[in-house]
């Protein structure tokens, strides 16, 4: 009697094909997603910076107080409503974090070898302060009741405010070691205008 031996075929290389282009297919689902993710941390975190600067401005239009502006690394954003004296002092505005401070979130950074902005402001450090007359920024720098942006020698001396105190600032965003990442938000002086910017790998675009 004569036995028949099973047929043991391995794969075709059409099937072997097939399957490692799923693999790639998936693989840069994942690739994608990834950079998805980042990318909207990035602009999330530029949003929370422009909100912040221009709910401050409206603030000290509408309120006709001056609000003082600090940014304290590495994500920190603090308002607080200057009163005049005598009056009750205001009550204690909640910080803003970037990405609401999660792990990995973005952080006030610079990257080097990605250039300042088309403004110009400088990009010494990640949040740089230029007073547009020359000089120092001061001990802090708020939006005054005209909506400009100004520095100020003592953060409590509301009488030390003045339009020849006009500060240009840069806000650089980012996630260290991905340049992908880079943002950044830029306030004039003069006007208060505040303007963000994403950097492509090559430009800055608004």
């Amino acid at each position: 009697m004569r036995v028949r031996q099973t047929d043991h075929r391995g794969f075709s290389l059409i099937e072997l094909m097939i399957v490692v282009a799923v693999m790639m297919v998936m693989a840069g689902w994942a690739i994608m997603g990834a950079g998805s993710s980042l990318s909207y941390k990035a602009n999330a975190a530029m949003a929370t910076v422009v909100t912040q600067m221009r709910q401050a401005r409206e603030l000290a239009i509408s309120s006709r107080r001056n609000v003082l502006v600090t940014f304290t690394t590495p994500n920190k954003i603090q308002l607080a409503v200057q009163t005049l004296p005598g009056e009750a002092p205001a009550a204690t505005m909640a910080p803003v974090y970037l990405n609401d401070n999660a792990a990995n979130a973005m952080q006030f950074t610079v990257f080097p070898g990605i250039p300042d902005t088309p403004m110009a402001f400088g990009n010494s450090q990640a949040v740089t302060l230029a007073p547009a007359a020359g000089g120092t920024a001061g001990l802090a720098v708020l939006f005054t009741t005209q909506g400009s942006f100004v520095g100020t020698t003592a953060a409590s001396n509301y009488s030390q405010v003045g339009n020849s105190n006009f500060v240009n600032a840069s806000i650089f965003l980012g996630m260290p070691g991905k340049t992908q990442t880079a943002r950044a938000v830029t306030i004039l002086g003069g006007t208060g205008r505040v303007r963000s910017f994403t950097w492509d790998g090559n430009n800055w675009n608004e």
